[in-house]
């Protein structure tokens, strides 16, 4: 008992944090260049200011993709990381 009480708030601390980021998502296609910023800058990103300015360059996104697969090849490129990639698909939306 003692092992899963220690585990339960950790996970409920990671649960927390994660989800305003969910609750707080954007538009990759409409939102404003600071409204990407924000969210990039809520979910933990490094470097928001550069990874903003990709979101809005490979615009238009498929609005019935929400995993944001164009948006995950295109930033591919740049070898950012899967765990930076997965931050920049956590707070966007189509």
């Amino acid at each position: 008992p003692g092992a899963s009480a220690s585990a339960a708030p950790g996970a409920a601390a990671a649960g927390a944090s994660a989800a305003p980021g969910a609750v707080n998502k954007v538009s990759a296609n409409t939102a404003s260049q600071e409204e990407i910023f924000a969210a990039l800058s809520k979910a933990g990103v490094t470097n928001p200011s550069r990874w903003t300015q990709e979101v809005i360059e490979y615009r238009p996104y498929p609005a019935n993709d929400p995993n944001l697969g164009k948006l995950r090849q295109n930033l591919a490129k740049y070898n950012p990381g899967q765990d930076t990639v997965d931050k920049i698909v956590s707070a966007l939306t189509p």
